[in-house]
Order: C-alpha cells, then sequence, then structure tokens
C-alpha cells in the first residue's frame, strides 16, 4: 500500500495565466500542450485565469498513489529526474512553497480541476482578490514517487 511521505498545499497568486514548478531535469521533454509548456527544467501550469489563489498540492509518495477521489478534468504523467526539492514559484521568482524529494528518477503526475471556474470568480470579486477566497476555485495536485 502506498505511503504519503510528504505533503503541502500551496495558495499562489496566479499573474499571465501560469503556475510554475520544479526543478524537474528531463532528460526527453515531454510535448507541451495547452495546460502545460516546459520552459527549460521545469514545468509551466496555465492556469484559467489571472489575480486569483488556485490550490496547488505536492505530494511524495514511496510507491504508485492511487488518484484522488474527485473528478479530473486534466490529467498527465512524465518520468523525470528530481533534485533533492520541488517548489512553486511565482513570476516575481519568490518561492511559494517547497517539498523535499529524494534525489533520482520519479513519476510525476499532474492533475487539474476546477478551470471552468472564470465566471464565478467574477460574481465573487469585480476587483482582483488581495488574498486566497476560503474555497479555492482551482485546484492542482502534483503526485511524485520514485520510478
Amino acid at each position: 500500500m502506498p505511503i504519503l511521505v510528504n505533503a503541502v498545499d500551496v495558495r499562489p497568486r496566479v499573474s499571465y495565466r501560469t503556475i510554475q514548478v520544479g526543478p524537474i531535469l528531463f532528460e526527453e521533454a515531454p510535448t507541451e500542450d495547452e495546460i502545460i509548456q516546459i520552459p527549460g527544467d521545469g514545468l509551466t501550469l496555465t492556469s484559467s485565469a489571472n489575480d486569483f489563489f488556485p490550490l496547488v498540492r505536492l505530494e511524495v509518495w514511496d510507491s504508485t498513489p492511487a488518484k484522488p477521489d474527485e473528478a479530473w478534468e486534466y490529467e498527465r504523467s512524465f518520468y523525470a529526474p528530481l533534485t533533492e526539492c520541488f517548489v512553486v514559484i511565482d513570476l516575481n521568482g519568490r518561492t511559494q512553497g517547497e517539498i523535499t524529494v529524494e534525489p533520482g528518477k520519479h513519476h510525476i503526475r499532474v492533475l487539474c480541476r476546477g478551470r471552468d471556474h472564470r465566471g464565478a470568480s467574477q460574481a465573487l470579486d469585480l476587483f482582483s482578490p488581495a488574498g486566497p477566497h476560503e474555497d479555492p476555485l482551482e485546484f492542482w495536485v502534483i503526485q511524485m514517487w520514485p520510478a
């Protein structure tokens, strides 16, 4: 049975619809899509809106975990070496959250839901919020486990 080694929840402010995570030292970068871009040693996750605070959950497992029970709109898996830490970074280069991982090759699963929240966001705030809503409007989960 897989064991959750560590988990960190982060609420970064989204600017220019991007959330940056890494480092991931791809030996061969996977193809990009409309949700994930690979600009070097990491991933850029494309959010559905600007100026809000999604929930980004980083999870480190000892073996292959089950997907969380919720319905996910997006799922993507990779295989790549990781260094001893994995972080969420804002566009100003500030670390928003960090989790320790065992260096080496890992499986990485990216899940997302709530990308259709744009209408709810506008109904809640006519102007950009100064901080996170109590209930996140968009959810990302990044699961990592040794290869």
